[in-house]
């Protein structure tokens, strides 16, 4: 409770990267090196920068807003990767999913609406949550056109530039060794594993299964916060966060058919 975001996230990323570094060197071993300073050193500069900024901004967010605000409006990143793709990668949206994007807009100004009327903070809590859309979803992009290139050392490199950005500019305040402890947990289970386990199970899942399970974060986020503390999310962000996630889900299933007649014709 004496910590705000930036101490927590100050001291659950260099967990987080500790966490990541001893799963890397038991995975590659002696290989180690040659993935900690592969041949695109930029494209894990990026991803950590991308990472460490959006777990920042992550933290912060639910610290000011609802739960369940933060978890609809950071659901809004696959329209941001769209952007992105198009931008690095000159990948063109269909017009399914420019609707698409058209409906989850309108569904985030009704949840910015909704933070608005219910909290003082709300509206910087909805600014918040969008920049860690984004940063999830430059992460996402950088994956993908790097997608030879180990990319969970930049996730390493995200914590360990966390850590020292927070301990010269924001400063660390000393906590008792035990919340220590509690925060370094935190940094294992709600990002090393999920990492982990969402880079390995992306190797045997389909995208859009693989997609649809994570947009399962998004009810489960605030269902654990109503059911430990009875936090109540405002009606308007319930029926915008409704709007987001039925643009996502349309807007996936519409593009696996689509690559999948793609796919029969070249056949």
């Amino acid at each position: 409770p004496e910590l705000d975001g930036w101490g927590v996230n100050g001291y659950r990323a260099p967990a987080t990267a500790v966490c990541l570094l001893i799963y890397l060197a038991l995975r590659y071993r002696s290989d180690l090196p040659r993935h900690l300073w592969p041949k695109q050193p930029q494209a894990l500069l990026a991803d950590g920068i991308f990472f460490g900024v959006g777990s920042t901004l992550y933290v912060s967010a639910v610290t000011i807003g609802s739960v369940a605000s933060v978890s609809v409006l950071g659901a809004t990143s696959p329209f941001f990767a769209a952007m992105l793709a198009w931008l690095v990668m000159r990948e063109r949206a269909s017009a399914v999913s420019l609707a698409a994007t058209v409906v989850a807009l309108a569904g985030v100004a009704i949840v910015v609406q909704a933070e608005m009327a219910a909290m003082a903070t709300g509206f910087a809590a909805a600014i918040i949550s969008l920049g860690y859309a984004f940063c999830f979803a430059g992460q996402t992009v950088w994956l993908r056109r790097y997608r030879d290139v180990e990319m969970i050392p930049g996730i390493v490199l995200g914590g360990l530039l966390v850590f020292a950005f927070v301990a010269v500019f924001i400063g660390l305040p000393a906590v008792p060794l035990g919340q220590i402890g509690l925060i370094a947990l935190m940094g294992l289970v709600q990002l090393a594993l999920p990492i982990i386990a969402f880079a390995e199970g992306a190797k045997h899942v389909p995208v859009v299964p693989a997609m649809l399970i994570a947009m399962a974060d998004v009810v489960l986020n605030p269902f654990w916060v109503w059911l430990v503390h009875g936090e109540q999310p405002p009606a308007g962000t319930v029926g915008g966060g409704a709007l987001i996630i039925s643009a996502i889900i349309g807007a996936t299933l519409y593009e696996n058919r689509r690559q999948r007649l793609i796919a029969q014709q070249e056949v």
